[in-house]
């Protein structure tokens, strides 16, 4: 598998239903008037974490890996600042990345079965 630079940068993968239920409570909560918030959960995951863990999911071979060159301004760490949305809002993104992955992975195998992508 390739990937971009070493694999440890920080990412936080966020699940669209938990982004969905975010959003209506921003449309839907007094508290959220005229104000900007980070819907992300919380969870820190290396891109390499990440490709190993659908590796995982979708292959039984060894897990092995080529760092291609990484984009010259890559952003080594990305972590979001949840705190207001959970406390304005009461809301925090719950979803694992695994079980992400369970819905992600068949969909995407779909569509390359039926030629979509």
């Amino acid at each position: 598998m390739h990937i971009l630079g070493d694999g440890k940068q920080i990412r936080h993968y966020t699940y669209g239903g938990d982004l969905a239920e975010g959003i209506i409570r921003c449309m839907e909560n007094k508290n959220a008037t005229n104000e900007d918030f980070n819907i992300s959960t919380t969870k820190s995951t290396a891109v390499l974490e990440l490709a190993q863990m659908i590796w995982k999911k979708i292959n039984q071979k060894p897990f092995r890996y080529i760092s291609d060159k990484p984009y010259k301004y890559d952003v080594r760490k990305r972590i979001p600042d949840t705190g207001k949305a959970k406390r304005l809002l009461g809301f925090e993104a719950k979803t694992s990345l695994s079980d992400i992955l369970d819905e992600v992975i068949p969909w995407v195998q779909n569509q390359i079965k039926i030629g979509a992508i």
